[in-house]
């Protein structure tokens, strides 16, 4: 038995989708009822379609945001965590190289914790740093020559 097949839409197929299914044997009364049915319809198709669009516009800005908001706890809470993850787990091989697995099971977990405050300590003392140079950080003056020499202002 034949199937009426209207293609995607396009005149072109539906038009060789109409004359498929007649040369097969199709009813012209399917195809009559099929027309009238798709006229009666579109109209409502095209609205839904017309608000699902209006719908779509409307939220879009804010499904972006949530992604790019997603985004950035991932980036500033799971990438951190999963760089202590790996540090942790290079720190554990090392003890269970230097020290076996039976006194490294014992120090890991001091080794580790005590490794990650001393990374905190070097990071504070870093950032409260007041003067830093510009040739190496940490040295309190700057090369002459490196840079851009900056008078100061009013405010400082």
């Amino acid at each position: 038995m034949a199937t009426l097949s209207l293609g995607d839409g396009g005149g072109v197929d539906t038009l060789n989708g109409i004359a498929n299914y007649l040369s097969n044997g199709g009813k012209a009364a399917t195809v009559l009822s099929a027309s009238v049915i798709g006229l009666i319809t579109s109209p409502f198709i095209a609205i839904v379609d017309i608000t699902n669009a209006i719908t779509q516009f409307a939220t879009s800005p804010f499904e972006g945001a949530g992604e790019s908001i997603s985004s950035l706890f991932d980036g500033l809470l799971t990438a951190p965590a999963a760089l202590i993850e790996a540090g942790s787990r290079i720190s554990e091989d090392a003890i269970i190289a230097v020290f076996g697995e039976t006194i490294a099971g014992i120090l890991a977990l001091p080794l580790t914790v005590g490794l990650a405050l001393l990374s905190l300590y070097f990071l504070a003392t870093f950032l409260d740093e007041e003067e830093t140079g510009n040739l190496f950080p940490g040295l309190p003056f700057d090369v002459p020559v490196i840079g851009a020499d900056e008078e100061a202002t009013d405010d400082q």
